[in-house]
């Protein structure tokens, strides 16, 4: 249990209510910028493969499994760096330079093996933002502030991705207007290049701005490590004693991801195969979608999350969760079907809104019930998870439903709808069978660690 010197020293270090949201903001641009980096790729799946000559299956591996590829590798040392360093900003730091310099080398790439490799690169850095930035957030706040705060952190990505498409499609469009683009040294760029190579040059801004970010005093420690990091041995006995919380939520989590990360990646393309849009529409359209109903639904999640516990519901994370999935199910599955484009944008407007509710509080919930000093490492293995099967797989899934089932692209509407069936049902399983064991497991932490 954290002793009360340890109590006392946090709170006498406690940062002003304005900067520990001025840090949540900025790690929140930074992840807004990961997200655009990485999304980006889904406007620019016509010209992309109409210039390399690629299938529906390898645009799914440039948008998933590469960045899944190596992430396994680095998951488990950033997760071990976060828990045991005491200035968690440097790996930040050098992980937004690193993912900005791969997303301009995406635009240098000339086939596709070049451009498969920038992508891993591009995943590689953007792995060690979140596993550092919910440490982060989570010794600025408490557990009743917390879901908000990470809601806060987390509505960069739907930001980010809205403006993915936005900004995307504009310079598409741009740059397919001007028609002669180049590069000193590089010579002529098509115009999906320049916009790689554009999105990734507001890296350095960033840096600038974590550079200003202080390590705050860790709260909520693990009994009998209170000064030290707990050693390797004691992280994996953790794990294993309590495997059954820890597999409920990585793996509802994960397919959680393998659903919306697909459908999210493919629905663009869906929109211009099917309906005939443009992509410059679909930028905009559906950028301006994901931007404000994604926003709106994270900020609403965290909320409703502080809420429900100041009322006593300790485990309201997990409740927002499950009612979220159940509510989004039909919009999700029946959105790819409907006879016009306007339609199929609404009801993907009220699956993000409902469906981006649980983004935050699902990882305030993991929090929850993790020591602080195995945080980072937790978080390391839930985002190896998500990327492995909710990005490696997610976006492949989707694919290979279109390639191999019914093995026709302008059946990509079928093959989203096909996901949903299948997915959706598993996850409410698991969530349901959960909940017994995640409160459980609040009580037990309640009882081991001192609220700070």
């Amino acid at each position: 249990m954290a002793t009360t010197a340890i109590g006392e020293q946090a709170k006498a270090a406690e940062p002003a209510t304005a900067y520990r949201w001025y840090v949540v903001g900025v790690l929140s641009l930074a992840y807004c910028f990961s997200a655009i980096d990485a999304r980006v790729l889904t406007l620019l799946v016509v010209p992309i493969k109409q210039d390399l000559g690629l299938s529906d299956f390898q645009i799914s591996l440039l948008q998933g499994f590469a960045f899944a590829l190596l992430y396994s590798v680095a998951a488990i040392p950033i997760g071990r760096f976060v828990d045991t360093s005491g200035t968690r900003t440097r790996i930040i730091i050098v992980g937004v330079a690193f993912w900005s310099v791969m997303t301009m080398a995406c635009g240098l790439a000339r086939s596709f093996g070049h451009l498969f490799l920038a992508r891993i690169g591009v995943g590689i850095g953007e792995a060690t933002l979140s596993p550092t930035a919910y440490s982060l957030i989570s010794d600025y706040f408490d557990s009743k502030k917390r879901a908000l705060a990470i809601s806060f952190y987390a509505i960069g990505y739907p930001i980010g991705g809205g403006l993915a498409l936005i900004i995307g499609g504009a310079l598409l469009q741009h740059f397919t207007a001007a028609g002669d683009n180049s590069l000193p040294f590089f010579g002529a760029m098509q115009p999906w290049q320049m916009v790689f190579v554009m999105v990734g040059l507001p890296g350095a801004v960033i840096v600038a701005l974590l550079l200003t970010i202080r390590e705050p005093v860790r709260r909520e420690l693990a009994k009998g490590y209170e000064s030290r990091a707990m050693p390797l041995s004691e992280t994996f006995a953790y794990l294993r004693a309590h495997w059954r919380v820890y597999l409920m939520l990585i793996s509802a989590i994960s397919l959680i991801g393998m659903l919306s990360i697909g459908v999210s990646l493919w629905y663009p393309t869906f929109l211009i195969r099917t309906y005939g849009m443009s992509v410059a529409e679909v930028g905009l359209y559906y950028g301006t979608l994901m931007l404000i109903c994604g926003t709106i639904g994270t900020l609403a999640g965290g909320w409703l999350s502080g809420r429900l516990m100041r009322a006593g519901r300790a485990d309201a994370n997990m409740r927002i969760v499950l009612a979220t999935t159940l509510i989004k199910a039909l919009p999700l599955i029946i959105g790819p079907l409907m006879p016009n484009p306007w339609l199929a944008l609404a009801c993907m407007a009220v699956g993000t809104l409902i469906g981006q509710a649980a983004q935050g509080v699902m990882i305030s919930a993991i929090q929850d019930v993790t020591p602080n000093q195995l945080r980072g490492q937790v978080m390391a293995l839930t985002l190896l998870s998500v990327n492995l099967v909710g990005l490696g797989l997610g976006a492949s899934f989707i694919a290979a439903i279109t390639d191999f089932v019914f093995a026709d692209e302008a059946a990509l509407r079928y093959s989203i709808a096909v996901a949903g069936v299948i997915l959706l049902p598993i996850i409410i399983f698991i969530l349901m069978l959960g909940l017994r064991i995640y409160r459980r497991r609040l009580e037990e932490m309640s009882l081991a660690v001192d609220a700070i």
